[in-house]
């Protein structure tokens, strides 16, 4: 049976679309590539929650799991 060890991350993915001005890099793709380095290094993304503070603030939090070697 195989151990695994675990990362959770908060993702930025607060994304102000303003119609007269639009990004070329938006902050969706920094996250795409963010996963996608994680990935390359073993993680394998396992689950995404949003959770909200007693502030009202909402953060997106991705949980990544590889095996132990």
């Amino acid at each position: 049976m195989g151990k695994w060890e675990y990362v959770v991350l908060v993702l930025k993915t607060k994304i102000n679309v303003n119609r007269y001005e639009r990004e070329k890099n938006p902050i969706i793709q920094n996250v795409q590539k963010e996963l996608n380095a994680l990935g390359e290094e073993g993680w394998e993304l396992v689950g995404v929650q949003n959770i909200r503070i007693e502030t009202g603030m909402l953060f997106t939090v991705a949980y990544l799991k590889r095996e132990k070697l």
